[in-house]
This record gives structure tokens, sequence and C-alpha cells, in this order.
């Protein structure tokens, strides 16, 4: 029985991210398909969210990871994409969420 009490916090305690954390907005949909995919989205958007929150615990938060990583830049070339070097805080949240980032890609 304690099982499903804390199953159901759990939930409820995700539910409040996807309100709060991530701005779940008021749904205005015509077919229950749009409703599907939003709701899917969401669902995708939340773990993410969990899975950023929960390996980086305390040295950041999620929103100041998305900031300091949105400046990483790449150059695309007809044959390759050339990624600008890291800053030192993006190189130290690669690292926590052991991401590989590659010095160059082949297209």
């Amino acid at each position: 029985m304690n099982y499903y009490y804390y199953l159901r916090q759990r939930v409820e305690y995700l539910f409040r991210i996807i309100k709060d954390d991530l701005k779940l907005i008021p749904l205005r949909v015509h077919k229950e398909d749009g409703l599907r995919g939003y709701l899917l989205l969401m669902f995708i958007t939340l773990v993410v969210y969990a899975l950023v929150k929960e390996r980086i615990a305390g040295k950041y938060t999620v929103e100041e990871v998305l900031l300091k990583m949105r400046n990483l830049k790449c150059k695309i070339y007809e044959d390759e994409i050339i990624i600008s070097e890291q800053t030192k805080q993006q190189k130290e949240i690669t690292e926590t969420l052991n991401i590989i980032m590659p010095k160059n890609m082949g297209i």
C-alpha cells in the first residue's frame, strides 16, 4: 500500500513541475490527436528536465544549463560541421552530463 502512496506523491510532484517550471499552457485543440501530441511533447520535456536536474544536482539549475549551452555554435560546410570551442562552463556541463562533444562531424 505504501508503494502506491509514494508513487502518487511522485506523480503529483512531476505534474507540478510541468505546470510551474515548464509552463504548461491551457489547450485549445479541435482533435484528440493534437492533445495527445502536446501531452507527449510535454512528457518528453519533463523526462529530459528531470534527468538534467538530477545529474547537475546543485552545481547549476536547468535554466542556467540551457542558457549556457545555447551559446554553443557551429559552422556548416558542404562536407562537414565544425563545432566552435566550448567555454570552461560548457565543458564542465558536458562532462557532468556525460555528453561527448566532437570537434567536427561529417555530413
